[in-house]
């Protein structure tokens, strides 16, 4: 019984008290008139129904508890008393335990194949991106390679063109050095 079960059990005490009392007879009030109001109670009234409900709480408390544990200790030996409720107790465990055990295992299961799946995704997807990049990779070193080889071709172009041309403006100096090494000769001779 807990402190609000005192305090209602006395309550219904004075109120069943209150109701057997005789009852007195009073002249009837004018109209208009109210009913007084009930007498506040004092200070130590208020106190007295305190400690009657500390008191009830008090004593209720171990006893309830002292009950509950005794519920729960033969509700706990109940099923071990005679031969076949061991077994049929042990049979219901087993049982309890192997689905117990079932759900486990299905959960790791579940979840080592989520993270497989999750592997191979997260495999696929890197090598997808590392073949794309390779890819982009080798088109852009072709690309290079033909630009480069182009712009080599037309170095080797140019410098062919400024080879031949510089053989022959030497070549026309030489001669033009002979000749006018000759017709100097022959001035000063």
């Amino acid at each position: 019984m807990n402190s609000n079960e005192g305090f209602e059990k006395h309550k219904m005490a004075t109120t069943t008290a209150k109701k057997t009392a005789p009852k007195k007879t009073t002249a009837k009030k004018p109209a208009g008139t109210t009913k007084a109001a009930p007498a506040p109670k004092t200070q130590a009234e208020i106190a007295r129904e305190r400690a009657i409900q500390t008191v009830e709480t008090a004593v209720d408390v171990p006893v309830g508890a002292a009950l509950t544990l005794v519920e729960r200790a033969s509700a706990a030996v109940e099923p071990l008393s005679t031969p076949s409720k061991r077994e049929a107790e042990i049979k219901r465990v087993r049982t309890q335990l192997r689905r117990e055990l079932n759900k486990v295992e299905r959960r790791g299961g579940t979840a080592r194949r989520r993270a497989l799946q999750r592997a191979k995704r997260n495999r696929n997807r890197l090598e997808r991106e590392v073949k794309q990049q390779r890819r982009s990779l080798e088109t852009t070193v072709k690309q290079n390679r033909k630009k480069a080889e182009t712009e080599l071709k037309k170095a080797e172009k140019q410098l062919k063109t400024n080879r031949t041309d510089a053989e022959k403006r030497v070549r026309e100096l030489v001669e033009r050095v002979q000749s006018n090494g000759k017709a100097t000769a022959k001035t000063a001779a």
